[in-house]
């Protein structure tokens, strides 16, 4: 294998591929990349997987030998990122792969290509396409509501519903929801649902760009592929059934409080700064005047922010967050303003954004936290 390529064009390929390599596993192999040189069509392809989601990576580039190798993402990555901007020469000989930039040289010894896992064939055959640019939105406005708990595996991914009129994502970790509707037309012969894991998105998400406005998608009954212009992403279906969130969603928040919705997060920010550590708990004092945000941390201190800028109707209520999740929904807000429909102290709040827009709408929840 022999192959040379400029620096910034194989890092703007390949720079989101370690995050797919496991970082825990009990299979040595996972921790490479398999690269493999096409003398005939001058293409190079990298692969990385943890078993559970694979990502093929081709681009154009000047093979001068066929080849292929297995070998350590972490190390290759370090030595990319610490080479000049320039040309990188590519020569593999026996089970050494030689890296040569003007004046450094590197040897790499290389795993057994053989004993890397089998790589689905990418097909584009049934395929269906949507936006890509909206597929981006929904994961955005999802992902940090997942649950980071392995043993319940179905909330560590991501709903995603399919009608031939609208889309749904959701995501939940027991403690908030995020939810996210578009309304589109896809050409889809049925309903399709599934729960994606969450680490697959992610990647689609850091690669989708203006420049190429679609992704194709394959549902299986096991997996799902996705194409997108030079990557290919083979992800597992997460199994089981994903809970009917619908129910803990409340129908009659009547307390309704609305601000700016920078001004509520550097407030909160801001009044972190002293919240317990073990709780992670803000307060929410709130009346037809103003809204009070607090703090306090046992031996420490206290902090208190006043909020006079803001338009609330309903009664005088108390309620407490953790501030950590409530800056996570906070961030994806997009409008200028935010709206909170609460309850009582110790019912779900509900979140949106104060502009509506027809092609897609949002919603979010946070259980709150108890007041002593």
């Amino acid at each position: 294998m022999k192959f040379a390529i400029a620096k910034q064009d194989l890092q703007a390929n390949i720079q989101h591929l370690y995050n797919i390599v496991p970082s825990k596993n009990t299979m040595p192999i996972l921790t490479n990349y398999l690269i493999e040189a096409d003398n005939d069509q001058n293409k190079l392809k990298f692969t990385a997987t943890d078993l559970e989601i694979t990502v093929v990576v081709e681009f154009e580039t000047s093979v001068s030998e066929s080849g292929k190798a297995a070998v350590s993402a972490r190390n290759l990555n370090e030595i990319i990122n610490s080479l000049p901007d320039s040309m990188i020469q590519f020569v593999l000989e026996e089970d050494v792969l030689k890296i040569h930039c003007e004046r450094s040289h590197f040897s790499l010894h290389c795993a057994e290509s053989s004993q890397f896992p089998l790589i689905p064939r990418r097909n584009l055959e049934n395929t269906i396409n949507i936006d890509a640019a909206m597929f981006k939105k929904m994961i955005d406005n999802t992902h940090f509501a997942v649950s980071s708990e392995i043993n319940r595996p179905i909330f560590t991914g991501i709903f995603w519903k399919m009608n031939h009129d609208h889309q749904l994502m959701v995501a939940t970790d027991g403690k908030k929801i995020a939810e996210f509707k578009i309304n589109n037309s896809i050409d889809i012969p049925e309903s399709r649902e599934q729960i994606i894991p969450t680490k697959g998105l992610i990647f689609l998400d850091k690669v989708i760009s203006e420049t190429i406005p679609q992704v194709a998608v394959l549902i299986e009954s096991n997996r799902v592929m996705f194409a997108y212009g030079n990557y290919t992403v083979f992800t597992h279906i997460i199994e089981g059934r994903f809970p009917d969130y619908t129910k803990a969603i409340p129908t009659a928040n009547t307390n309704i409080l609305r601000l700016p919705k920078n001004l509520l997060r550097d407030a909160v920010k801001r009044v972190s700064l002293l919240a317990s550590e073990e709780t992670f708990k803000v307060k929410f004092d709130v009346n037809s005047e103003l809204l009070l945000i607090s703090s306090a941390k046992r031996e420490e201190g206290e902090a208190v922010e006043r909020i006079e800028d803001c338009e609330y109707t309903g009664e005088e209520l108390t309620i407490a967050f953790n501030y950590r999740y409530l800056a996570s929904i906070i961030n994806v807000i997009e409008s200028d303003n935010i709206e909170i429909r609460m309850g009582k102290s110790n019912e779900p709040a509900l979140f949106f954004n104060t502009e509506t827009n027809d092609k897609y709408s949002a919603r979010f929840l946070l259980m709150p936290l108890r007041l002593v």
